[in-house]
């Protein structure tokens, strides 16, 4: 369960700061999104780094059982 907790914490604070950051550095660039807009981005963002995370904890363990790490 505490595993579970940091996770989220981790995913809920990145989620927060995403929209946090893209409020006050895409203006920069010529944009200007709306909190919701900023959200959106934020949410497609975190699903995408979700995944990414997700797959790569399966090639890790993929190649942990093949035991290339045993001998370091």
């Amino acid at each position: 369960m505490r595993s579970f907790i940091e996770s989220l914490i981790d995913v809920g604070s990145g989620f927060f700061l995403a929209v946090v950051v893209q409020l006050y550095i895409f203006p920069i660039f010529g944009f200007y999104p709306t909190i919701f807009d900023s959200m959106g981005i934020a949410l497609i963002m975190t699903c995408v780094s979700i995944t990414r995370s997700w797959i790569w904890r399966l090639v890790f363990k993929r190649y942990e059982k093949i035991s290339f790490y045993k001998d370091v």
